[in-house]
């Protein structure tokens, strides 16, 4: 792990890392935070393009909420970049709340802990939704 902070921080700065004993990761859990902010943010602004102006009428509400959840599912150029940039930046977080020996109030290992733990609840969900789905019965057809 070291080995890659250096090959990506430089070795000078990496070795600054390694040495401060009281640095703590929030500013890169917080970097990572607005990055992912600001992925959410360009989806939010092409819905926003996409939709335009809603409609008064309750069927045209009902289509722009369609077409603005539809458009924050449209791939951004950069996204995965950004997505794997704030992850790099909390697994630095990490290495430096280990060295540190802070790692009880690590805020990026924290946030990873929270994104996958809200991951691995969905596929949960759905793995069960699923299953019940195919074994439920259905009621008979009038």
């Amino acid at each position: 792990m070291a080995k890659q902070g250096a090959d990506v921080l430089g070795e000078d700065l990496w070795g600054q890392v390694e040495s401060s004993q009281n640095s703590g990761c929030l500013p890169l859990a917080q970097a990572a935070r607005r990055l992912l902010e600001a992925k959410d943010h360009a989806h939010e602004f092409v819905a926003d393009i996409l939709v335009g102006q809603s409609p008064t009428d309750r069927a045209g509400r009902v289509l722009v909420d369609i077409l603005r959840e539809y458009a924050k599912k449209i791939p951004i150029p950069g996204e995965e970049i950004m997505e794997s940039s704030a992850h790099a930046l909390r697994i630095m977080g990490i290495c430096i709340c280990i060295i540190a020996a802070n790692l009880n109030s690590c805020y990026c290992l924290a946030d990873i802990a929270e994104a996958v733990g809200k991951e691995k609840l969905e596929e949960a969900l759905t793995a069960g939704l699923n299953d019940w789905a195919e074994k439920a019965p259905t009621p008979p057809k009038p």
